[in-house]
């Protein structure tokens, strides 16, 4: 991957999908990690390309996301090894503290969802982020080696899950889940 077009091609995906990666890592680790994640993942796509000059995979998009879920799997395995604790706090907007007066209701509310996407099993997690993600239940199947029906089946146990975890629309600032699984403030 030493010429020009192809250093141009790796630019191209990066500007493509780097946005979605990082809101998948975000959704999983807060966004501090979430940065860090996305750049490991894409030094390891660098480093593979030079291995293999020309790849190029049927689908970039899955390919990615397959490799992120791998490394969002790494990350889990490597920080259960760690003495501490692994924390699963995120610093909205870089900033530790309480939420702004004027945005605390949307803040609360992404908390909560956040604390109830991390209390659920992390198959259903995994699912219901791949589906926030954009993926349909056909390419979450592919990812994950099952049917599109049993990807739709075992979302709607997720998402059901996870709506016995938020508290009721107005009371905690929760945010009120949508039937396809997302939050709306």
């Amino acid at each position: 991957m030493s010429g020009g077009r192809e250093s141009s091609r790796f630019e191209e995906i990066y500007r493509s999908f780097s946005p979605s990666l990082q809101a998948y890592f975000s959704a999983c680790f807060g966004p501090s990690l979430a940065e860090d994640l996305t750049q490991q993942l894409f030094l390891k796509l660098w480093s593979y390309l030079l291995g293999r000059p020309g790849f190029t995979p049927k689908d970039w998009k899955a390919w990615l996301f397959r490799s992120a879920v791998n490394l969002k799997n790494d990350y889990l395995r490597w920080a259960m090894l760690l003495p501490a604790p692994f924390a699963l706090e995120e610093d909205e907007g870089g900033a530790a503290g309480p939420c702004a007066p004027d945005m605390e209701s949307a803040c609360l509310g992404r908390m909560a969802v956040r604390a109830a996407l991390l209390s659920l099993r992390p198959k259903d997690r995994e699912l219901l982020l791949l589906q926030y993600a954009g993926f349909s239940s056909g390419e979450i199947g592919s990812l994950l080696h099952l049917s599109a029906s049993t990807v739709r089946s075992r979302l709607a146990a997720a998402r059901e899950r996870l709506q016995k975890l938020l508290p009721a629309p107005g009371n905690g600032g929760a945010a009120e889940p949508q039937a396809d699984g997302k939050s709306k403030p």
